[in-house]
């Protein structure tokens, strides 16, 4: 008998579709996003950060930037310790740092001599959100981050024949300008080019084996995992399935059954969950992932599919609610 659990996992900072725009031309940024071929596109309140007056001397005397993040009625508070970021760098007696603070934008410059300014870090508001859910060491509070990774689902996509860097930052897509055109902003004075968030998914596959007759050791034992492109294929089905995404025009209404996924493989049964701490909202359901510390997934909402049905099973009832 064979069982499997694939989990997404980001394998970039999720990025407004205006960010999406400014940052496509990076080549460190394509290399990493180039790793996805599963993305979504979804929408919430436009997020802030917000600093006290007297910020820059607080920030000379203690080297913490002290802020809150807002997204509506929502917010939280901490700090950024500038002293454990620049832990790694190596400072010498004519570096100084250099920090730029703006209400959707933060970054640290390393300056040295006339050599020239030398990036150590960069937060949007949604990649510093990214950074807290990872447990970055120098992002001290905001214990309420999770309320800000919440996220409406307007459509789930997948690339085949190339990732998604090119179907979704490169290349004209349909669902993308569809969603800019015809939804309107969900916080007043914003544009939907700030809300729409594009999110880029890589999938992680564990397989648990589990043998009842000498001749199932035969069958079963010298198989590897299916095609990559048949997990994906697979997973995007699943989630369209369950949640029933508002720009997903096909709803597969078949699925499980499929001619490109996991239907006619030997996996009796297997599950897909969101190995972040990112929460997903349709008019028909939520699916809330975790950032699991271990292979556990204990607190995640999983997607189950066997064989000829597929149900939505919830670990975390209040995360849902």
């Amino acid at each position: 008998m064979r069982s499997q659990v694939h989990s997404l996992e980001l394998v970039y900072p999720p990025i407004s579709n205006q960010e999406a725009e400014w940052l496509k031309d990076d080549p460190l940024v394509e290399k990493e996003i180039s790793k996805s071929h599963l993305y979504f596109i979804g929408q919430k309140p436009e997020t802030f950060f917000h600093f006290d007056d007297n910020v820059q001397e607080v920030l000379k005397k203690e080297q913490k930037i002290y802020l809150t993040l807002k997204c509506g009625n929502t917010e939280t508070t901490g700090y950024i310790d500038i002293i454990k970021i620049c832990e790694p760098l190596k400072m010498d007696s004519e570096s100084e740092i250099d920090i730029e603070l703006g209400e959707k934008f933060i970054r640290l410059w390393l300056l040295t001599g006339d050599q020239e300014p030398d990036l150590i870090n960069w937060f949007t508001t949604e990649k510093f959100i990214f950074d807290r859910s990872r447990n970055a060491p120098f992002i001290i509070g905001f214990n309420e981050y999770k309320s800000f990774y919440r996220y409406h689902l307007h459509y789930v996509g997948i690339s085949k024949k190339e990732d998604s860097f090119r179907r979704l930052l490169v290349r004209p897509h349909d669902k993308r300008l569809r969603i800019l055109s015809n939804e309107y902003p969900l916080s007043k004075g914003s544009r939907p080019t700030d809300e729409i968030v594009l999110f880029f998914f890589m999938i992680k596959s564990l397989e648990i084996k589990q043998y009842f007759y000498e001749e199932e050791l035969d069958e079963l034992g010298t198989n590897n995992l299916e095609k990559y492109e048949q997990i994906i294929a697979d997973a995007e089905k699943a989630f369209v399935k369950i949640l029933n995404c508002k720009y997903n025009e096909v709803k597969f209404e078949n699925y499980p059954f499929s001619t490109d996924g996991l239907f006619h493989t030997n996996v009796d049964r297997y599950a897909f969950c969101i190995d972040e701490d990112i929460s997903f909202v349709t008019t028909d359901n939520v699916i809330q992932g975790d950032r699991s510390t271990s292979t556990s997934f204990s607190k995640s909402d999983f997607i189950i599919v066997d064989k000829i049905k597929v149900d939505l099973i919830k670990t975390n009832k209040e995360a849902n609610n």
